[in-house]
């Protein structure tokens, strides 16, 4: 696969990613868990090559790459919080000293946690 090849794959599936996490179901989450895992596979095999005879084309694709990847980090942290908040509301008695949200039941900090 030529650095071109590989960088649209990358591409193409955190771009997967980003449409399957917007119906996030365990069977959902494992596929993304599988495609991020061949992304990662991609771009190692890409820095582990040399960089001299890269066209352009792959530079300007790092940089859709790294786009994407910030808007998924992003798509993540807003599920989490989201998460966080519905477990703070349902099992929350108020917040730490550190200003982490605090449970009624050790169980449901631990579903939190995990």
């Amino acid at each position: 696969m030529t650095p071109r090849e590989s960088c649209l794959a990358a591409e193409s599936g955190l771009l997967r990613v980003q449409r399957l996490l917007l119906d996030p179901r365990p069977e959902t989450l494992e596929q993304c868990l599988q495609i991020l895992s061949q992304v990662i596979e991609l771009l190692e095999n890409l820095a582990a090559g040399t960089s001299t005879d890269w066209d352009p084309a792959v530079h300007v694709a790092f940089d859709r790459i790294r786009k994407s990847a910030r808007g998924l980090q992003l798509q993540i942290e807003h599920g989490s919080n989201l998460v966080r908040g519905w477990m703070q509301l349902r099992f929350g008695e108020g917040y730490t000293r550190r200003g982490m949200p605090e449970f009624t039941d050790r169980e449901s900090a631990r579903v939190l946690e995990a």
